[in-house]
């Protein structure tokens, strides 16, 4: 130990006697102060303007420190190589290693003593990065110490595996430039050695481990994981190793077979200690954030506990789908990992499956799915689905034996309607259920929809009934004004299907099917018969919830029902308001009630809804419900950009909508009356020993599928979510929320930025610059 420090401190005195790694201390501190200062200027004007505090749904340490460790974890990639160049190669272009050799020193002590020396540098850079901290900590409300200094622990174990790299590549080489490409070279190999031989199953998991890239992410996220921290420590055995080989092979002359073959052992060895290191059983959690935000919730968490047994995930891809792109073969199979990660955290013993096959598409696999495979065939009307199958995979370099015919997996399993790409998730007592992707930004299910999907498996989900009579509105009606979309269009992510209800039609010919919790009834367009509304009443008398969907054009068909049962009416007119110039008065912009947040925590989420052509909603009689408002209108209009002579406040207009020519006008002798008026409410009372729960609202098509795809809507897919949330007895959609981040605040002010930008921009590099050139003047002097 004494000869590997003495080498180790022979080492330091020569790297900062050279100008070298005071000019890459230099532009470290640089680089990493303008980022930091960056972010406080942020804040600071956010402090001075906006009255402090942060608007982003993440952490300010996040924000400040997370970009920050990221940051430096992709510069190192540049430095270190720069500084291991000569720390061998030198010894071996110059001849003193041969000193060495004649001296009583090991290779190893060789080794581990220069090592040491690029470990002690590395500790020198997180020092720097520890005044960071320091002032963050210092700054920052409910600093997350835990996280913050897991990441720097993070970059530090990155800082050193870069120098075992470059020590070993140093040692491969006299030419000092030489060594720092190959270790450039050796470094990007490491970054993209995962994506490589993904199609052989063995290969792929060492491979994959092997890969350094995101390794230090991690931690920087501010959790440690078993693996990752077993992985820089074994990277630096691995190349130490192999460097202690190359010496001795040339100290000793050992010959080149006896020098492979041990290269080889250590190479197996290390690759085999990653590999177990990578089993999920294996592996071992430490999330440092206070509020976990690495971790699944508990609702999460519950329902993994409830899933005795095996668990299988198999995901079957449709390689002649147009998705094939987001689930290709063999990248995809590591990326499936990723994916269910953390629900393997927590039940290791669950089995990821891919299964790739070709089939034809249909009609009840989507519209457009549809369309996509209709007209690829017509490009090759000739061709079989075999050789479409088998073109598809030439071009996207998959292994066509791989591949299942159709008749294959007809045996094996329903694809019906899931032809895309879809996840079979099947427990050991043969329950089962379907996780999807999805046609949006994000395209894999995070924690929701797999939480929903995997709670299928424990209870019985609840049932929403789309009632499919008089013309009303259904969940199979794929125009605008249907609700096909919300109910169970597979592609959508928030379609109450991937939400994890069960979606079904019913008509008024027989009673409501008893497993049925909530009916919805939407803009019908004639009075119900005197047995349609018995079997209304039968299920309102059972205690079960409603969500009924309300038309100012359908107010006197739908008034006696509402008036005779739930003690409501629709109220006359249709609410309008001027609010921006490109919106259309009839559409009304209504705020979420503060008494709505109490109802599902889904509402909370959002200040407002768009409902197009909608009327309020007011209690004319007492039958035993309690209202609740949900929605109420603006009458302030906040939002307006630019004041106009015009009226903001909210009326009822009674006197028709053709506004094209001229505005509307408020018109109190036509018995139109400017007031707070509510748009949606919740009806509730006990019956049986359960709460009963209505949901009334004065606008249809709110939820829509035309409405959901306009841009001006895109927040009222919360309204839907809330309100099938509520109605579901608050069971779903699972609740993931995660506590609300504490550290809101940074306490800078303009005094305190300017010391702050002058110290770490100019002081610290000045006085690194001065220690420099006191060393450099120092040694010239002896």
């Amino acid at each position: 130990m004494k000869m590997i420090l003495k080498i180790a401190r022979k080492e330091l005195q020569l790297l900062f006697y050279s100008p070298v790694a005071w000019v890459l201390l230099i532009l470290f501190v640089l680089q990493t102060a303008m980022m930091f200062s960056g972010k406080y200027e942020e804040f600071l004007k956010r402090n001075e303007f906006e009255g402090g505090g942060i608007n982003y749904s993440h952490s300010i340490i996040v924000f400040i420190l997370g970009g920050l460790w990221n940051l430096v974890s992709r510069y190192l990639y540049y430095y270190i190589p720069l500084l291991t160049m000569g720390i061998v190669s030198r010894e071996l272009s110059s001849g003193s290693i041969k000193l060495l050799y004649s001296s009583p020193v090991t290779n190893s002590q060789i080794i581990l003593g220069k090592f040491v020396s690029m470990v002690i540098y590395a500790l020198v850079m997180c020092c720097i990065l520890l005044l960071y901290v320091f002032v963050a900590g210092g700054t920052i409300q409910n600093f997350e110490w835990g996280a913050v200094l897991i990441g720097l622990l993070g970059l530090f174990l990155l800082t050193c595996t870069y120098a075992a790299v470059g020590i070993f590549i140093s040692s491969l080489t006299t030419y000092q430039f030489v060594a720092a490409v190959g270790t450039f070279l050796s470094l990007m190999f490491l970054t993209y050695v995962g994506t490589w031989w993904q199609e052989y199953d063995f290969i792929r998991d060492i491979t994959y481990w092997l890969s350094i890239n995101g390794r230090a992410s991690t931690f920087i996220n501010g959790m440690i994981c078993s693996e990752d921290l077993l992985y820089f420590p074994l990277v630096m055995v691995l190349f130490l190793s192999l460097t202690i080989i190359r010496l001795n092979a040339i100290r000793q002359k050992i010959p080149f077979l006896k020098t492979l073959g041990k290269n080889i052992i250590i190479i197996i060895a290390v690759c085999f200690i990653g590999y177990l290191s990578s089993r999920p059983v294996l592996m071992t959690y430490y999330d440092g954030t206070s509020i976990k935000w690495n971790t699944l919730t508990k609702q999460s968490r519950d329902i993994l506990s409830k899933l005795d047994g095996d668990l299988t995930i198999t995901g079957y891809c449709n390689v002649l789908s147009g998705s094939y792109s987001w689930v290709g073969y063999p990248y995809f199979i590591q990326k499936n990992r990723e994916l269910f990660k953390q629900y393997e955290r927590f039940k290791p013993e669950i089995k990821l499956r891919m299964v790739y096959y070709y089939d034809s598409l249909v009609m009840a696999d989507g519209e457009k799915v549809a369309e996509y495979f209709a007209k690829e065939c017509a490009k090759e009307p000739n061709q079989t689905l075999w050789e479409r199958a088998k073109f598809k995979s030439e071009r996207t370099t998959l292994d066509s034996t791989i591949l299942k015919t159709p008749e294959e997996i007809h045996r094996k399993l329903d694809l019906t309607g899931e032809r895309t790409f879809v996840w079979h998730i099947k427990r050991e007592n043969g329950d089962s259920s379907w996780l999807r992707i999805y046609n949006d930004m994000i395209v894999y299910p995070v924690e929701s929809e797999i939480s929903a999907a995997l709670k299928r498996l424990t209870m019985d989900l609840p049932k929403v009934a789309f009632i499919n009579v008089y013309k009303s509105r259904t969940a199979s009606d794929y125009t605008p004004w249907g609700y096909s979309m919300v109910a169970g269009e597979k592609s959508y992510r928030e379609s109450l299907l991937n939400q994890g209800f069960d979606v079904v039609e019913v008509d008024l010919n027989k009673e409501i099917p008893s497993d049925v919790d909530i009916l919805v009834l939407s803009d019908w367009r004639e009075i119900f018969t005197s047995e349609e509304e018995m079997v209304l009443r039968n299920y309102i008398a059972s205690g079960r919830n409603l969500f009924i969907l309300g038309e100012p054009k359908r107010r006197e068909i739908m008034n006696p029902f509402l008036r005779k049962l739930f003690g409501v009416e629709l109220m006359e007119g249709t609410l309008v308001q001027y609010r921006q110039p490109e919106m259309a008065p009839d559409v009304l912009v209504a705020v979420v009630d503060s008494c709505a947040v109490n109802l599902s925590y889904q509402y909370g989420r959002i200040p407002y809804v768009v409902l197009p052509n909608a009327a309020g909603i007011e209690q004319v009689k007492d039958c035993g419900f309690e209202m609740i408002p949900i929605l109420k209108t603006d009458t302030v209009a906040t939002d307006v950009q630019k004041k106009e002579n015009r009226p903001y406040y909210v009326w009822n207009e009674m006197e028709g909508l053709d506004y094209m020519d001229e505005k509307l006008i408020y018109n109190p002798s036509a018995d139109e009356v400017a007031k707070e008026y509510y748009p949606a409410v919740a009806l509730r009372r006990m019956v049986n020993g359960r709460e009963q729960r209505v949901i009334v609202t004065g606008d249809a098509d709110c939820i829509s599928n035309g409405e959901l795809a306009q841009r001006r809507s895109a927040v009222n897919l919360y309204m839907i979510l809330g309100s099938f949330h509520y109605l579901s007895d608050n069971e779903m959609p699972v609740d993931v929320r995660r506590p609300a981040f504490r550290d809101t605040e940074v306490f800078i002010d303009r005094a305190g930025y300017d010391i702050l930008h002058a110290g770490f921009l100019y002081v610290l590099p000045l006085l690194l610059f001065g220690i420099c050139m006191f060393l450099w003047i120092r040694r010239r002097g002896r």
